[in-house]
């Protein structure tokens, strides 16, 4: 068995194999963090606790979106055609919703191209005389030639008006115009419009939209986005009264509101509903563009046709746009679904109004959060040795630190990073087991097959817990110890079957182990035919004497059966006798080298063998010293067989015969022949 000295050297070399394995999983997670696999993960996480944090109620009520749906294309499809329809639809609209007096009226369309005179003519005049219309152009990934292309040049100009020059240090989405074409609205419609914004999605790698830019750098001129503008002048607020700050950390400051960003100056949206929310009043409140219509000219629709006053309008914020397939502007979202375009652009106009939006921690949270799971995975395979209490810890943790990044994001709109350091937990706690199975495992391993052969599991299983405390290496001890033998085994073994008597001593020993760890005895040795077994060792608090005479008469309880048993087979019987005795003595492991045993050694060893000695003098099968007489108390039913002075002893030592116990034990009759007071007794 290996000694606790041995153990706590391996324990050490455990400990630091633990913290290096806490220290290179911290290490190897932080190298994939950037990678593309764990950014899909760490997204995925995010979206999972958006779906289950959502909460409509935080919606603004004052954004409504007239809807170009699937629906509206049905109804309208005989008196409009295929898509595009003609702009008289979007005159009237305007014209009909601007007399309700919304904030803005934005147009989640790009106008290009012309109809035809009249009908261009009298939009731009609607347009114009709203006063509080915005349209919509993007920038298409095409390369543009300024130099050949007069066209260019009049779109750059066109848009000069809702464009301004890049601040120091501002951040934003930077585009060139070799690499960008514009796709604007026509000059006559964009020039009376209240606004003209950029509608470009910013989807993250894996193509979701989870965060929109506030404004686009396309050479050395900033252009709004879509919500941007439609929150400004919602809010009668200008360029100038917005400005950027990054001393620790992006944040744009609007309208007395500080709104975060990320790292690249783009707001993450904070959602308040799902796009399929919006058909019964979710998020957002949703007109298909057919019931304006119907509001319109109410004598073309049914009765039962919802109809919408313009006054429903008042101080609203209203986007015109497409949900429909044919309009092929629709983008994957965190909830798991390609949303409408328009979704995003109401919820970044809303998060704007609010002055909220998703922020992420500082650089240095992720590498903390990641070192120290790492850490705490690692320890864990130090605190629970079983690999199910383990796995309940690690799970355990990976349920607080969910529980944490959830309300985070939850309360606070903060975005915990999930994926990575739950890895470093994951990949430090296997990679700290694996180091223990090959350090402290591999001798705890060793000393419970030790172990096995000398105690139960149940005391095998304490030991394995208290290493720590209990000296292996040698100490002592009070302990109880016994001696049984069998009577006459060298006549016995002469006239026996050799085959027939191994296996009836196999029987016998087998049994007589059980009772002794069934009491939390613990087998020494086998001496021949005797047994040398201790109890007090690794039981604190229990009474040792008591559990060693407890099982010396189960013992002779269950050898009669045997008896009995082997009887009625024709086999032969046999009768033991016991001695036991309570003093100190030195227990743990003795010797050296290679011979090294586990046992314990002493005068009260050599006592209780004398004692066992003496039940052929005195016909008697269990005698106890005084010394385990007193340990039992009043509880023990003896017969005093006086003084004897044992072989190696200058005094005599009180003995006595163990007939039974109180408390359930069954006494036990051995005498057989008249017993002296005193006698003279050697071995």
């Amino acid at each position: 068995m290996a000694d606790t000295g041995y153990l706590t050297q391996t324990r050490r070399t455990f400990l630091r194999g633990a913290g290096a394995a806490a220290l290179l999983s911290a290490l190897a997670v932080l190298a994939l963090a950037p990678t593309r696999a764990l950014q899909w993960l760490e997204s995925g996480a995010y979206d999972a606790i958006v779906r289950a944090s959502v909460e409509p109620e935080r919606a603004s009520r004052s954004i409504v979106v007239i809807d170009i749906d699937n629906a509206s294309f049905d109804q309208l499809k005989e008196h409009l055609g295929r898509w595009p329809w003609s702009r008289r639809i979007w005159t009237e609209t305007l014209r009909y919703v601007a007399r309700g007096q919304p904030r803005v009226v934005a147009f989640d369309i790009v106008f290009g191209g012309s109809e035809n005179v009249e009908v261009d003519s009298e939009f731009a005049r609607v347009l114009r005389s709203s006063g509080n219309a915005v349209l919509a152009f993007s920038f298409s990934p095409t390369e543009m030639d300024l130099e050949e292309n007069a066209t260019n040049l009049r779109k750059l100009k066109l848009l000069e008006r809702d464009s301004w020059m890049p601040a120091a240090g501002r951040p934003g989405r930077v585009l060139s115009l070799k690499e960008y074409a514009l796709n604007v609205p026509l000059e006559e419609l964009g020039a009376v419009s209240a606004g003209l914004a950029s509608v470009n999605a910013i989807p993250d790698p894996d193509g979701v939209i989870r965060r929109v830019a506030l404004d686009f750098r396309l050479d050395d001129r900033v252009y709004p986005s879509f919500s941007l503008r439609v929150a400004d002048l919602a809010e009668r607020a200008t360029e100038a009264g917005s400005q950027y700050e990054t001393a620790g950390g992006a944040l744009f400051l609007r309208a007395g509101r500080r709104i975060p960003l990320d790292a690249s100056g783009n707001m993450i949206l904070r959602w308040h509903g799902s796009a399929r929310d919006l058909p019964e009043g979710g998020a957002y409140d949703r007109i298909p563009i057919w019931q304006i219509i119907c509001s319109i000219y109410p004598d073309q629709c049914p009765p039962e046709a919802p109809r919408f006053a313009p006054e429903f309008f008042r101080d609203k914020i209203v986007l015109v746009a497409a949900s429909a397939a044919g309009s092929y502007d629709a983008h994957p979202t965190p909830f798991g679904e390609r949303d409408p375009g328009f979704f995003a652009h109401a919820t970044a106009i809303d998060n704007l109004l609010q002055g909220e939006a998703v922020q992420t921690p500082p650089r240095w949270f992720l590498p903390v959060a990641v070192f120290l799971l790492a850490l705490a995975g690692a320890v864990v395979p130090v605190r629970f040795a079983s690999g199910a209490g383990g796995g309940a810890a690690v799970a355990a943790l990976m349920a607080v630190y969910g529980g944490a990044a959830f309300l985070a994001l939850d309360r606070w709109a903060l975005w915990l990073p999930m994926i990575a350091p739950q890895a470093a937990l994951l990949v430090a706690w296997v990679s700290s087991g694996a180091i223990r199975y090959a350090t402290t495992g591999r001798e705890l391993r060793r000393t419970r097959g030790t172990l096995d052969r000398y105690i139960s599991p149940e005391l095998v299983n304490y030991v394995l817990e208290n290493l720590e405390t209990i000296q292996l290496g040698g100490e002592k001890k009070v302990l109880t110890i016994l001696f049984s033998d069998v009577r006459n085994f060298t006549t016995l073994s002469e006239k026996a079957d050799p085959v027939e008597l191994i296996r009836l001593l196999n029987e016998y020993l087998e049994a007589m182990t059980e009772i002794i760890f069934k009491y939390d005895g613990i087998v020494d040795k086998f001496i021949g035919d005797g047994i040398l077994a201790y109890w007090g060792a690794f039981t604190p608090g229990k009474n040792h004497a008591e559990l060693a005479a407890r099982a010396s008469l189960e013992m002779l309880e269950r050898l009669a059966e045997l008896n009995r048993g082997w009887a009625a087979e024709g086999r032969k019987e046999i009768a033991i006798g016991i001695g036991l005795n309570t003093g100190e003595v030195i227990f743990g492991n003795v010797g050296s080298g290679k011979k090294i045993e586990f046992t314990v050694i002493g005068d009260p060893v050599n006592l209780a063998s004398r004692l066992e000695g003496l039940n052929k003098q005195f016909g008697t099968t269990i005698i106890i010293s005084d010394t385990t007489y007193r340990g039992l108390g009043n509880q023990a039913r003896v017969r005093p067989l006086g003084g004897v002075q044992v072989k190696g002893k200058t005094v005599e030592t009180a003995v006595f015969e163990l007939l039974g116990l109180d408390g359930g034990s069954v006494e036990t009759e051995t005498r057989q022949n008249a017993t002296p007071s005193h006698s003279q007794a050697g071995n």
